[in-house]
């Protein structure tokens, strides 16, 4: 049986803050909190909107998206 975790818009939001990231409130994205004009890029090059925030890479501070494409290509890496 797979085993699927979903986050809270509060908890997506408390995590991206233990990662001193923040979300802008005028555009959606997620930026570093000290600078929000630094956008974070998804593995893909995209800017990554909260909305789409799926979680982070463990290891690195690499954020995927919740798309299946980038949900496929984190598997594949998990692998």
């Amino acid at each position: 049986m797979s085993k699927i975790i979903t986050f809270s818009e509060s908890a997506k939001a408390e995590i991206l803050d233990s990662f001193n990231m923040a979300v802008n409130l005028e555009t959606g994205y997620i930026v570093e909190k000290n600078n929000s004009q630094k956008i974070v890029l998804s593995p893909e090059g995209d800017p990554l909107e909260f909305r789409n925030f799926a979680g982070i890479k463990k290891g690195s501070l690499v954020f995927v998206k919740s798309d299946i494409t980038s949900l496929i290509n984190l598997s594949d890496t998990l692998k």
